[in-house]
């Protein structure tokens, strides 16, 4: 990447974009806190009344999907996770980037601050880092967090209407 002229407004456009993925993954999180609130709650009282035989089907399939509603709040609020076959990073990596703490927690400090120095001491590698940490950010941001608690809130609302049909069908015959 070459910047033909560093100025104050890319810097400016930088932080603002970097400031909205941040503000978009806050709004994630609290989306999924209040889901995960509502079905939790919404579990324990069905539960209560899972053993009245008037309610039991539909009750036993609401708290399938709420179970599921929970489970994809959670993946949306705890993140990617990777216990078993972790990358381990290097600064020459393609996909590496200074400025995310997952990528350089594996780094010794020394090959970390000397690669961070060299791309200080360059405009165009300072601003191609930080494109490529706005980049890796959106993509993580579109591809776990909003993909979780839209699968959240589907199966919350599948959920409700399941249950309904299966109530008004077994009131109804």
């Amino acid at each position: 990447m070459h910047i033909h002229e560093p100025r104050q407004q890319l810097d400016h456009m930088l932080r603002q974009t970097r400031m909205n993925l941040v503000a978009f993954s806050q709004m994630a999180d609290t989306k999924a806190h209040i889901i995960l609130s509502i079905a939790s709650v919404l579990l324990t009282l069905s539960l209560t009344r899972i053993a009245d035989p008037a309610f039991t089907l539909s009750l036993a399939g609401l708290d399938l999907f709420l179970l599921v509603t929970i489970f994809f709040a959670l993946l949306t609020v705890i993140g990617k996770l990777k216990v078993f076959d972790r990358k381990r990073h290097s600064v020459n990596d393609p996909d590496y980037s200074p400025l995310f703490f997952g990528d350089y927690g594996d780094i010794p400090y020394e090959e970390y601050a000397r690669n961070f120095a060299e791309i200080m001491n360059d405009s165009d590698a300072t601003y191609e880092v930080m494109v490529k940490d706005i980049y890796f950010a959106g993509t993580y941001l579109l591809r776990t967090k909003y993909r979780y608690i839209r699968f959240a809130y589907l199966c919350f609302f599948a959920g409700l209407i399941v249950s309904s049909v299966i109530y008004t069908i077994q009131h109804l015959i």
